[in-house]
């Protein structure tokens, strides 16, 4: 598979330079309106240009939690059947507020109600009240939700012998699911350690055939000035760390 690997910059979070900068095609989406949170129509067929352009094989970091939704344009892109696995500290399952807008925290959602070749969507991560809470009675057979308290007490062995090994995965990543330690986002975060994640990628990356993967969490509060520093250096140094990782598990395959 030839990966393109794409940064979508909309709040110049990210280095000017990667360290394997080569394999980067930076997408300048900092003077995009109507995409913060909520995608507009004319965000949406700007940011699906740039993804028709280069397609969603790779790995693709897509800024700050405000613009998760990318991942449901880059779904729309799969013609076959599919899995998703969504590793996050919320569901982003929430029902619209504002009729049929894709946003935030109703992606997935729509993922899982409009995509027809979506056969599986994984959660991993969200707390299980959270996971109680969902109300997707239409499709609740597509869901396994792994909360993080099952992943902490080691005990979703059985859950992972029934994520489906025959599909495509397309993999998304929010780093809200990771400790302050690791990672400083906008929204609340969760727990998990980058260790812990990294168990999970060994597992979905050896087990599955992997062909698309994005990450987003970054801190887009620029006016805040020590803080903003501090959470870029943590974001930075976590991103440069997972990419490596999952880089040097696909190329063992």
């Amino acid at each position: 598979m030839e990966y393109r690997n794409l940064v979508f910059d909309f709040t110049h979070s990210y280095p000017k330079q990667f360290k394997d900068q080569d394999s980067f095609i930076r997408l300048d989406c900092s003077k995009m309106r109507g995409c913060v949170l909520y995608c507009s129509h004319l965000a949406e067929a700007e940011l699906k240009r740039m993804i028709e352009l280069h397609g969603i094989s790779g790995i693709h970091f897509i800024d700050s939690g405000d613009y998760h939704y990318i991942t449901r344009l880059m779904t729309d892109y799969i013609k076959e059947p599919f899995s998703m696995v969504l590793i996050d500290h919320h569901t982003d399952m929430q029902k619209p507020l504002t009729g049929e807008i894709t946003s935030c925290g109703n992606w997935a959602r729509e993922v899982l109600e409009n995509n027809s070749y979506l056969k599986q969507l994984v959660l991993m991560g969200p707390r299980q009240h959270l996971i109680d809470e969902l109300d997707v009675p239409d499709n609740k057979e597509k869901i396994i939700a792994i909360s993080y308290e099952k992943l902490e007490r080691r005990q979703a062995k059985e859950d992972f012998k029934r994520i489906r090994k025959d599909l495509p995965v397309y993999l998304s990543i929010d780093k809200d699911v990771l400790t302050k330690r690791d990672a400083v986002t906008n929204w609340d975060q969760g727990e998990m350690t980058v260790d812990m994640l990294k168990h999970l990628l060994q597992f979905l990356l050896v087990e599955c055939e992997v062909i698309g993967i994005d990450i987003c969490g970054e801190y887009p509060n620029a006016d805040i000035i020590p803080e903003y520093t501090e959470a870029k250096r943590i974001n930075n140094k976590t991103n440069e760390e997972l990419y490596a990782y999952i880089m040097n598990l696909l190329r063992r395959k």
